[in-house]
C-alpha cells in the first residue's frame, strides 16, 4: 500500500510540475507573440520615418512663398513631434523590453503576467504612435499636393 501511495504522490508532483511548466511555456509564448505584434507595428512605421525630412523640407519651402504660411508650418510642426514620439518611444521600448528580453525566460508565470501586461500597455501606445505618423505624413502630403 505505501508503495502506490509514494506512487501516486510521485505521479501527482510529475503532473504538478509538468502543468506549470507548460502554464510557463504558454504565457512565454504570449510574451512572445505580443512582442512580435508590437515590433510589427514599429517595423511598419519605421521605413515612413525616412519621409519626414523631406516633407518638412518641402512645407518650409511652400511656408517661406505663401501668404498663409501657418497651415504649412503647424504641418511641419506636427511632423517634428511625430519624430520625437517615434524616438522616444523606440527608446523607452528598448530599455524596457528588449535589453531584458532573454530574462524572460526565467520568469515565472507572475512575473511574465506582469510583463505581458507592460507589452499590452505598449501595443496600445505604438499603435498611438503609428497613428501620429502616419497623420501628420498624411496632412504634410495632402497639403503639399
Amino acid at each position: 500500500m505505501k508503495l502506490i501511495y509514494k506512487a501516486a504522490l510521485l505521479l501527482s508532483f510529475a503532473t504538478l510540475a509538468y502543468s506549470c511548466a507548460e502554464d510557463t511555456s504558454a504565457k512565454k509564448k504570449e510574451y512572445d507573440n505580443l512582442f512580435h505584434e508590437v515590433l510589427d507595428i514599429h517595423d511598419e512605421v519605421m521605413p515612413k520615418m525616412a519621409d519626414i525630412p523631406e516633407l518638412s523640407k518641402q512645407l518650409q519651402t511652400i511656408a517661406d512663398t505663401s501668404a498663409s504660411a501657418e497651415k504649412y508650418m503647424q504641418a511641419e510642426k506636427k511632423l517634428q513631434e511625430a519624430d520625437k514620439v517615434m524616438m522616444k518611444w523606440m527608446h523607452s521600448f528598448s530599455d524596457e523590453f528588449v535589453k531584458d528580453k532573454a530574462e524572460v525566460q526565467k520568469m515565472n508565470n507572475e512575473q511574465l503576467q506582469e510583463r505581458i501586461d507592460a507589452l499590452e500597455e505598449e501595443l496600445d501606445d505604438v499603435k498611438a504612435m503609428q497613428e501620429k505618423v502616419d497623420s501628420s505624413i498624411e496632412n504634410a502630403e495632402n497639403l503639399i499636393q
